[in-house]
């Protein structure tokens, strides 16, 4: 199993939504309004200065629904804004 964190501003809440549609992705957990500061792209501190914010979702996926979505993600990854970032995940505690 895959844990993927995805962190992105608020506008591509559209395009990520989108990507899990089109792969069957129904179970995350969302953070709405995370602040904070990348390496590629301003701050998002939803101050008048440095406006806006960002949306973190954390997702658990199987090796085959990764490998599925792995490349969806890249692609957008590429692009200021969002980034990814993926762990092993032992397990989940139910």
């Amino acid at each position: 199993m895959k844990l993927l964190f995805l962190v992105y501003d608020v506008d591509f809440e559209e395009e990520v939504q989108e990507i899990f549609k089109e792969t069957g992705i129904k179970e995350y957990t969302l953070w709405e309004k995370v602040l904070g500061k990348g390496t590629r792209s301003d701050p998002r501190l939803n101050t008048p200065t440095w406006p806006g914010f960002n949306q973190l979702m954390m997702i658990v996926l199987s090796d085959e629904k990764w490998e599925e979505v792995k490349g969806k993600i890249s692609d957008l990854t590429r692009r200021p804004g969002i980034r990814g970032f993926v762990w092993d995940c032992e397990e989940v505690v139910e």
